[in-house]
């Protein structure tokens, strides 16, 4: 034990506020101190971050990774207050020598956790920290913080060896994953560590793919900023990091950890995992946007529209969609040849494309129309297709033998406009003329897979789903990502959220039979069974609608 444990130095610490005052007295008097121990004396503190301006540094160098002033040096424990401004985050690491201590953020912080044993390291966790939140610092600890926020905030961090008599977090650990090292260095747990300030190395743990992707990310960002200021002093060339971190190696990695995560139906079965993972990969996705010329904002679907064939398109065209087709001819006796034909919401045109070729429509006959130019833009090479929204056409000018809507998409308007776009799909169909179209059921998210694979394994698409309520009425939200290696290199795609209103199966019934007055069917879209009326879903959680307008 130290013999500086039992004294105060009253002078020391009479200008520090009362709350900090209060921190030390009880380190100090405790017998024997733990993270636990530690994380309740600064909760019971109450610290104040007005009380921490004093040691502010949000003008802290740039090539530092945040900002670090020293509040109180014990000895054998140290209070440091560390400033972040948005986009500062630590590097990977431990904290030296310390054996416990606590850290208080007063701000929206990102905490990672990291496990590191048999020469590996894997996140175990990553979330957004309260402002205000204790965390417990124990030696075994290998964590890592930031700003990914908008707005500035303190920390307030305590670390403590009863063997040390200074120096506590001397000696760090510093995770650089780039190069394969641990650096030990002595002063602050920053990104790019300067050549000089590098006491050591020694070999790094080998870290899973979600980890050094995360790393990677975060690491980049930093020299980039260090760069745009001219003090890169790390060694590392952005240009060099930037093709690193998206070189086609490290796709059997990403699948690799990917699979072990997944059940025999394409589930996950490890939603921590789960859920790291899509974090980790929006955070490349927008840097990679950041630093490429791939997405067009404008549209919301233009990245979507280039992999959707492959991730969505193909497979359902393969697994239902043109068996529903050949149904629906042969069971209300339809000639395709003779009919003109409607697609609302044509996307890229691929099931239409299949009506030409395989079923005996005639080019000509057919006609879509989307609101996404993106889309629009590759239907183009396959059909008639127009950008334009259905509720705008009049069926004064035209009006259509059929009326075609496939994949849902009458179930992406808000529940507001469901009734409205079917009354438009009667008003546009000819007396005598047919609706078809596919919609899910209620209860989809059941039968809704986490991971689709293109059919040739160059493009993943991974899809959160979850259930929201909106004004009463039930949604499907997911959120995508899609991770593609097509153009030779890791492309990773934040598709953003895909918000599916859920009506019950006996309103979309009614909502028909209002607008088509020759009947309305509706059947289980892969087994083609009939629905009864009062059916709440289905077996697969897509149905097929099919209403006659009446001559």
């Amino acid at each position: 034990m130290s013999f500086f444990r039992n004294t105060i130095d009253q002078n020391k610490i009479s200008t520090l506020p009362s709350s900090i005052q209060a921190i030390i007295r009880a380190i100090y008097k405790a017998p024997d101190l733990s993270p636990g121990k530690v994380k309740n004396i600064v909760k019971q503190a109450q610290v104040q971050e007005k009380e921490l301006l004093p040691w502010a540094d949000f003008d802290h160098p740039q090539q530092d990774c945040y900002g670090r002033k020293m509040v109180y040096d014990g000895g054998f424990f140290d209070i440091m207050v560390m400033s972040w401004v948005p986009g500062d985050f630590s590097a990977l690491h431990d904290h030296g020598y310390a054996q416990w201590g606590a850290v208080q953020t007063f701000g929206a912080a990102e905490h990672a956790v990291f496990w590191v044993q048999d020469s590996e390291i894997r996140t175990l966790s990553r979330q957004i920290m309260k402002a205000g939140q204790v965390i417990g610092v124990g030696h075994q600890l290998v964590h890592q913080m930031g700003n990914s926020g908008t707005h500035n905030y303190l920390s307030l961090h305590i670390y403590g060896n009863y063997t040390r008599e200074e120096n506590v977090t001397a000696d760090a650990r510093i995770f650089d994953l780039d190069d394969q090292d641990i650096h030990r260095a002595d002063g602050g747990a920053f990104f790019a560590l300067p050549l000089k300030q590098i006491k050591s190395r020694e070999t790094c743990p080998t870290p899973d793919f979600l980890t050094r992707l995360r790393h990677q990310v975060e690491l980049m960002r930093r020299v980039q900023r260090a760069e745009n200021i001219g003090q890169n002093e790390s060694g590392k060339s952005l240009e060099a990091l930037t093709k690193d971190l998206f070189d086609v190696r490290h796709w059997n990695s990403f699948v690799n950890d990917l699979e072990e995560h997944l059940d025999d139906a394409g589930q996950n079965n490890h939603s921590a995992f789960w859920k790291l993972l899509n974090w980790e990969l929006k955070e490349a996705a927008a840097l990679q946007n950041s630093v490429s010329a791939f997405e067009n904002k404008e549209d919301y679907f233009q990245t979507y529209a280039e992999l959707y064939d492959e991730v969505l398109g193909k497979p359902c065209l393969d697994e239902f969609m043109a068996t529903y087709l050949r149904f629906f001819i042969k069971q209300y006796d339809i000639d395709f040849a003779h009919q003109k034909l409607i697609s609302i919401g044509c996307g890229t045109g691929l099931t239409e494309q299949f009506m030409i070729n395989e079923l005996g429509m005639p080019q000509e006959h057919l006609y879509g129309i989307d609101i996404s130019e993106a889309m629009i833009k590759v239907a183009q090479t396959r059909i008639h297709a127009e950008v334009g929204d259905a509720l705008e056409l009049d069926p004064a000018i035209k009006m259509w033998d059929l009326t075609f809507c496939g994949l849902n998409v009458f179930q992406y308007v808000d529940h507001t406009f469901l009734q409205q776009v079917i009354e438009q799909a009667a008003r546009i169909t000819s007396p005598g003329g047919h609706f078809f179209g596919d919609f899910i059921t209620p209860d989809h998210i059941r039968g809704y897979p986490h991971v689709i694979y293109s059919e040739c394994g160059d493009i993943v698409s991974l899809r959160s789903p979850e259930l929201i309520e909106k004004d009463h009425y039930m949604y499907q939200r997911s959120s995508i990502v899609n991770v593609s290696k097509k153009s030779g290199k890791l492309r990773i795609t934040n598709e953003g959220q895909h918000t599916l209103f859920l009506p019950p199966l006996s309103k979309v019934r009614e909502y028909f039979k209002q607008a088509f007055d020759g009947g309305v069917d509706m059947y289980d879209a892969v087994s083609l069974t009939p629905i009864p009326a009062d059916a709440d879903t289905c077996t697969s959680t897509r149905y097929l609608v099919v209403a006659k307008k009446a001559k």
